[in-house]
């Protein structure tokens, strides 16, 4: 440092917590010393520097200034009548408001063992007697910048803390948006699924009276055909927007121990038009699942129906169940899989449209619910293209000990529609009353 003047440090924290705001000012420097003589000299050679200097005579007086203008350094002399410079300090630092203001100690004691005793009650530095004015320069310097650098990292913490509290609340509110989101779209499908069947029964039952009324011919049965199959699809589609609604509901019923072999050989008896060839390893007829039964079946039959979907042969449905733990795997092949990459990520969003537009569209929302039904029992559900028309579907489960323990209560997610005698229909059509059953009907395979 040389004689010339310098600039000195001007940042200075505010008293209070770290995290308050940096005021801009020349430091402020309280001197303490009992000769006035000293303070006089530290007064003159500090204010040349330009430093703006308060000077008190003992350490209760650097108490009372220091709480009514804290300053941003303190020199402070050790040998004082009324309270020495070690307690001053200690007082210092037991005050919240004035802890963290750097203490330079000066004093003609000059043992290393009152140098460690001012550092060990918190001073930052030890200048001697008589004083060298070039170091008490170089010390006010430095622990002014380093205090400065100490302010500007508390408010920069405080600012971060801020944007992060600030990014918390957006981040808490647009989830809760999503929550609100998500319950007013289960609320309208649950609203759809029940107020659309009178009319989807009235519309249905006037087909069927229409065709009555037709002479029988080979256009008369082509019709009969498609208003079955249309009237299958339309009670299927309604089933599935109410499972979906209330699939929360219905996954908090009893969960109980089950064999996927012997699911998927319940499936195969109901629909032996379709021939499964599924490979097991070891392990998987004793592999612990637990879940709801009659969604898990529904989920199951979903996915065979899908496979056979993308199948050359619809009629034949060939895979794999492997055991890779924790996680049971079933793995279909697939070789008509006509799907593009982009499609295939985005078959099983509510919202897309790809399903209607591919081969499985027969099948409606039900690949959508099997997956749903997976994922809320710790499952998984992909479609996967590898080459070409190649690909696979694979339905992953966790073992019981990762699915928690389950409610064992709940309300059935609605009545839905099912095939109904013409009767029925005609007493719908009078009464203008919903009609409710339950159970899934299957489509015809071709």
């Amino acid at each position: 440092m040389t004689d010339g003047k310098v600039e000195p440090a001007t940042a200075r924290c505010s008293n209070g917590p770290a995290t308050t705001a940096i005021r801009q000012r020349l430091p402020n420097i309280l001197i303490v010393d009992d000769k006035p003589a000293d303070l006089r000299l530290l007064m003159r050679v500090l204010a040349r520097r330009g430093y703006r200097t308060r000077t008190v005579s003992s350490g209760k007086l650097a108490l009372r200034a220091a709480r009514t203008e804290a300053p941003d350094l303190i020199l402070l002399d050790i040998k004082m009548p009324d309270l020495n410079g070690y307690e001053v300090c200690e007082l210092l630092k037991a005050d919240a408001t004035l802890q963290d203001i750097p203490v330079i100690f000066i004093s003609v004691l000059d043992e290393a063992i009152d140098k460690v005793k001012a550092l060990r009650v918190g001073g930052v530095d030890y200048v001697t007697k008589p004083f060298h004015f070039e170091e008490v320069y170089a010390r006010v310097e430095t622990h002014l910048r380093i205090r400065s650098l100490q302010c500007q990292l508390a408010e920069q913490n405080s600012n971060l803390e801020r944007l992060v509290a600030e990014r918390t609340r957006e981040l808490s509110n647009a989830y809760a948006r999503l929550g609100e989101l998500d319950r007013l779209k289960n609320d309208f499908l649950r609203m759809i699924s029940h107020e659309i069947r009178t009319p989807a029964n009235g519309v249905l039952g006037i087909g069927t009276l229409i065709l009555d009324l037709c002479p029988a011919s080979e256009e008369h049965s082509l019709y009969a055909a498609l208003l079955e199959q249309s009237a299958l699809r339309l009670r299927n589609l309604i089933e599935d927007a109410a499972l979906i609604s209330d699939m929360d509901n219905l996954t908090m019923r009893s969960m109980v121990a089950i064999s996927l072999p012997e699911i998927l050989t319940d499936i195969g008896a109901c629909h032996p038009e379709i021939q499964t060839s599924i490979e097991q390893s070891p392990g998987v007829a004793t592999f612990p699942l637990n879940g709801y039964h009659p969604l898990l079946t529904r989920a199951m039959e979903s996915i065979i129906q899908l496979a056979t979907c993308f199948s050359r042969n619809r009629h034949r449905v060939r895979g794999a169940l492997r055991v890779e733990m924790p996680l049971l795997r079933m793995r279909l092949e697939l070789d008509a899989l006509s799907l593009s990459s982009v499609q295939v990520a985005e078959f099983f969003d509510l919202e897309s449209h790809v399903r209607s537009a591919s081969t499985a569209e027969s099948l409606g929302l039900a690949p959508v619910v099997a997956q749903q039904i997976l994922a809320a029992f710790g499952g998984t559900l992909r479609l996967v293209k590898t080459a070409a028309d190649a690909g696979y579907l694979e339905a992953s489960f966790l073992q019981q000990q990762f699915l928690g323990e389950a409610a064992k209560t709940a309300q059935p997610a609605a009545a839905f529609l099912t095939d109904q005698p013409l009767a029925d229909a005609r007493k719908t059509l009078r009464h203008a009353e919903p009609i409710a059953a339950s159970g899934r009907q299957q489509p015809r395979f071709a």
